[in-house]
This record gives C-alpha cells, structure tokens and sequence, in this order.
C-alpha cells in the first residue's frame, strides 16, 4: 500500500537586517511557490502555507527590490474561493504591467490565527518573472478536472495548476469556478509559446501535466495528454480523489507519489457519467 510523503517545509533562517514584527520563512511552503498565468500584462502567484493565511506579494523593478514597481495591482484570489486561505491555498494575481518585461517578486504570508507576517525570499535575489510579448488567436479548448473529497464533500477552494512542455508558463484553474463543484476547468487559449510568447495553439496530444493543489489536503502531480480539439470543453482523461482524512486504509494501492497533509491523494480514471454542465 502506498503511503504519501508528507510536505517538507523548508524554514528559512533570516540574516542581516530584520524587520520587527516580520518573520522569514515560517510558515510558507517555499517549495511550492509557482509563477503561473503570465500574459503580457499580468503574472500570477502561487504557493501553500501550513495555517490559515492572507497572501501578499511585493514587486520590484530589479532583483535588489529597491525600485517597487509603481502602479501594479494586486488581487488576492483565495479570498474569493473559500476556503482557499482556510486550507493555506495561496494565489495573488498581479496586473497592470508592461509587456515583455522582467518583473522581481516577493512574497508575503500574514497568520490569520497569529497576525505574524512571514517573507520570502528573505532577501535579494528576488524571484523572477518575465511578461509574454504579445497575444493572438488561437482556438483550444477548455479542459475540465474532475476532483472529489471523500463523500459528498466540496471541493472549493483547491486549484489546478496545468503546463505543457512548450508553454512558457502554466495556467490554472479553480474547482468550481464557472463550472460546477467538483470540477476545474483550465483555459488551454492562456498557454503562451516559449519561442514567440504569444499563446500556444495545441494540437491534442501534447503531454499535460498537472498539479492538484488542495493546501492541507495535500498535493499530488499527474501526467495526461491534451485531448485532440472539438472546439468546446473537453474531459481530462484521469481524476483526483482526496480521500478525507488520511487513514491508510483510504489509500489505495493505486496511489501516485505526491505530497500529502489531511488527506489522501490518488488518481482515478473519470467516469463518463459524472461530467454534466
């Protein structure tokens, strides 16, 4: 039976100035931190956090973060899919920016049971992010996730986080967000092109690779292939099941390797009958 491992929670050690009132590291996931959703005039990020959270992100002109990028707008997302920042999903979109440009980042993590305020990098150099040049029209579909948790329980508030080997970024997806609970659906028209970053047009049959991130719930990846173009929504192959409270006896056999909090993670294959919009 397999059994997943646990998040490794990386606690970074501050050094040189310290700023009261601010920690470093903490209780941030650093390894889960992901830049996604980049367009010529916004990026997203992305990462977990071990307790119930606010997320935050400071922008910066150059990797030293002495110039803060004037006019940048910020909007965090998990407050809007609840309970994302009860289950430590973290997601800030960052817009209003300038095409084809290199952006610095910083994150900022804030305790909703502490009020402590956790940094990270704590320190320059700053993470980087690089807008995409232009955009175009291209004609791919929308792949819809299947995710369940346990019986008959919600899925709001995890995210699905989708890549292809020729995009520059990846894109995601909410559970529940414009299609019904127990579902996410990921825009396949967002991928941008590495070589002329503008948007990818698929073909069906690139590798696909995703990421279920479901913050104390735990997080598991998989692979599956885009599914050939209709022009509509289209069903990925496989589905996630986050087994409710983490028992070895509601891990299957069958379980992928993955990262794992309160729950289990495993993949399944969808059911035809259960995809109705």
């Amino acid at each position: 039976m397999t059994t997943l491992n646990k998040y490794l929670f990386l606690f970074v050690l501050s050094v040189g100035l310290i700023v009261p009132g601010v920690s470093y590291g903490g209780v941030i996931d650093v390894n889960s931190v992901r830049v996604t959703d980049v367009t010529p005039v916004q990026f997203s990020v992305v990462w977990g956090s071990m307790e119930p959270a606010t997320g935050s992100v400071n922008v910066f002109a150059d990797v030293d973060g002495t110039t803060p990028v004037a006019g940048a707008v910020l909007s965090f997302e998990s407050v809007e899919h609840p309970p994302a920042e009860d289950i430590g999903v973290m997601k800030v979109q960052v817009s209003n920016l300038e095409a084809n440009k290199s952006y610095y980042f910083q994150i900022k993590t804030t305790s909703k049971n502490t009020g402590a305020v956790f940094l990270y990098p704590e320190s320059p150099p700053f993470m980087n992010v690089v807008t995409e040049e232009g955009s175009s029209i291209v004609r791919n579909d929308v792949l819809a996730q299947q995710i369940s948790i346990g019986a008959g329980k919600s899925t709001q508030g995890t995210l699905v986080i989708a890549a292809v080997d020729q995009a520059s970024y990846p894109v995601t997806g909410w559970a529940g967000d414009g299609v019904p609970d127990g579902w996410a659906a990921i825009d396949m028209n967002n991928f941008y092109d590495k070589g002329t970053h503008s948007n990818l047009e698929l073909a069906g049959g690139e590798p696909l690779f995703l990421t279920y991130f479901c913050g104390a719930l735990g997080s598991v990846e998989t692979n599956d292939v885009v599914p050939a173009e209709t022009g509509g929504i289209q069903k990925a192959v496989v589905a996630v099941t986050l087994a409710d409270g983490g028992t070895e006896g509601d891990t299957p056999t069958s379980s992928t390797s993955g990262s794992g909090g309160g729950a289990a993670c495993f993949i399944s294959t969808a059911g035809e009958n259960l995809f109705s919009f």
